[in-house]
C-alpha cells in the first residue's frame, strides 16, 4: 500500500520519494522488504511443497517457471516505447526475479527434507523445549553451506566495488557523479556498479533518471536496480530465508522472538558500524541507489523488528487480523502490476491542482483504490499467483 502511494507521487512531499543518493526515506523501505519478505515465503513455501511429497525436480520447474513470469512481467511493464533499443532491461520486478531464483534454488538444493528428525512443528505455543544449544544448531548451523555461499556473495560485491580502479574515477568511488565532489567525477555516477551496467547493459538500456539527476546534474545514466545490486539483494532475500528458519525450527515462540530481535540488533549494528551512524562519508554509506551492504543491513534489521511486532500481535496473540493490508498481500503481484498500468489514469488517477493538499488526497485515494479491488479479491475467493 506504501509502495503505491509513494509511485503515485506521495502527495508531492519530499520524505516521500526516493533519497537523493545517500540516506533513507519511506519510499526506500518498501521495495527491499518485499525481497526480504520474499526470503520468509520461499521457506515456508518448499517446506509446504515438500510435505505433498513433490520432487524437488519439480521444485526447480516450478522455480525456473515463476523466475521467467516475473522477469517478463517487468519487461512488459517498462515497454521501452516499443523501441526494443531503448527498453530498460531490469527493473523491480527483474530485480525480484533474480533474487527469487538464486535464493530459492539455495534453499533448494541445502534445505532438509520434510522427512528429517531434526525438523520441528512450526512453534504455537511455549509448552515444547529443547536445548538452546540443539535449538541453534538447527536454526542456524545446520545450514553453514548456505551461509558460505551467502559469505562469499559479500566478500565478492565488497572487492567488486572497492577494489577496481577506473579510468575516470578514483578506487572505492561511490558517489553520485555529476557536481559532487566539484565535479571531478562527473562520468562516475555509481562507480563500479554504474560502469558494470553502461559496459554490459548499454546505456540505452538502462534507466535514464536516476533520482541524483536534479541535485548533482549527472549526464549519464544510472540504475538502481543494476546487475551489482543482485548480490547484495540475493543477500537481503537469504536474511529472509533466516528468519524464516528461526521460525520454522525453533519449538517455542519465546526463542522465535529473541532470535529475530537479535538478529535484528546484529544486522543494525553491522550496518550502523560500517556507515559510521549513517554518515555519507563513512566506510558504506546506507545507499538505496547501489544497494549497499549498510542499506541492506540496515533494511533487515527494521524487518526483523517489524516482524517480531507483527508475529506477536497476529499470531500469538491475536489482537490484529492485518486487514486491509491482508488482502493486498493476497494478490500483490496482480495489485502491483495493476496499479502500474492504470497510473494517472481516470478513475484511480486524474488531474489536480499542484498543491500538497490535493496531491495527497489523490494518492492517498488511489491507494485506498487498489485496496478496495484487493479486498473485493480475498471475500470473492480470488487469488492470482504466478
Amino acid at each position: 500500500m506504501v509502495m503505491i502511494f509513494v509511485n503515485y507521487g506521495g502527495g508531492g512531499y519530499w520524505f516521500f520519494d526516493h533519497s537523493v543518493w545517500n540516506g533513507l526515506t519511506l519510499a526506500d523501505l518498501v521495495f527491499p522488504w518485499f525481497v526480504w519478505m520474499m526470503g520468509v515465503s520461499i521457506v515456508l513455501s518448499q517446506r509446504s511443497l515438500l510435505k505433498k511429497k513433490i520432487r524437488r525436480t519439480s521444485i526447480l520447474l516450478k522455480i525456473c517457471r515463476r523466475t521467467l513470469i516475473l522477469f517478463l512481467l517487468g519487461l512488459l511493464l517498462q515497454g521501452g516505447d516499443g523501441k526494443p533499443k531503448d527498453l530498460r532491461i531490469l527493473g523491480v520486478l527483474q530485480r525480484l526475479a533474480l533474487c527469487y531464483f538464486f535464493t530459492a534454488i539455495l534453499v533448494l538444493i541445502f534445505d532438509p527434507s520434510e522427512n528429517e528428525s531434526h525438523v520441528s512443528q512450526w512453534p504455537t505455543r511455549d509448552n515444547t523445549h529443547q536445548p538452546i544449544r540443539a535449538e541453534l544448531s538447527n536454526t542456524v548451523f545446520q545450514f553453514w553451506p548456505e551461509w558460505l555461499f551467502i559469505l562469499g556473495i559479500i566478500i565478492s560485491w565488497i572487492l567488486i566495488t572497492f577494489v577496481p580502479k577506473l579510468s575516470n574515477c578514483p578506487r572505492g568511488y561511490v558517489g553520485p557523479g555529476g557536481k559532487h565532489e566539484h565535479g571531478k567525477y562527473t562520468n562516475c555516477t555509481g562507480g563500479v556498479a554504474g560502469y558494470l551496467d553502461r559496459t554490459i547493459l548499454g546505456s540505452s538500456h538502462m534507466y535514464d533518471y536516476p533520482t541524483c539527476r536534479d541535485i548533482y546534474k549527472t549526464q549519464i545514466p544510472y540504475d538502481p536496480e543494476g546487475l551489482l545490486g543482485i548480490l547484495t539483494g540475493i543477500f537481503l532475500c537469504y536474511l529472509g530465508v533466516h528468519a524464516a528458519h528461526t521460525f520454522v525450527y525453533s519449538t517455542r515462540v519465546r526463542r522465535v522472538c529473541i532470535q529475530w530481535i537479535v538478529s535484528g540488533v546484529i544486522c543494525g549494528f553491522f550496518g550502523l558500524l560500517l556507515s559510521k551512524g549513517g554518515h555519507s562519508e563513512s566506510w558504506i554509506p546506507i545507499n538505496k541507489n547501489l544497494w549497499s551492504l549498510t542499506f541492506i543491513f540496515i533494511l533487515s534489521s527494521l524487518a526483523f523488528i517489524i516482524l517480531t511486532i507483527l508475529y506477536l500481535l497476529v499470531d500469538v496473540y491475536k489482537l490484529f487480523t492485518g486487514e486491509p493490508w491482508l488482502w493486498l498481500g493476497m494478490n500483490s503481484i496482480v495489485i502491483y502490476v495493476g496499479h502500474d498500468v492504470c497510473s494517472g489514469r481516470f478513475p484511480i488517477q486524474f488531474e489536480v491542482d499542484s498543491t500538497h493538499a490535493k496531491l495527497l488526497a489523490l494518492h492517498v485515494y488511489g491507494a485506498m483504490c487498489w485496496a478496495f479491488i484487493a479486498g473485493l479479491l480475498y471475500f470473492n475467493k480470488i487469488f492470482i499467483a504466478i
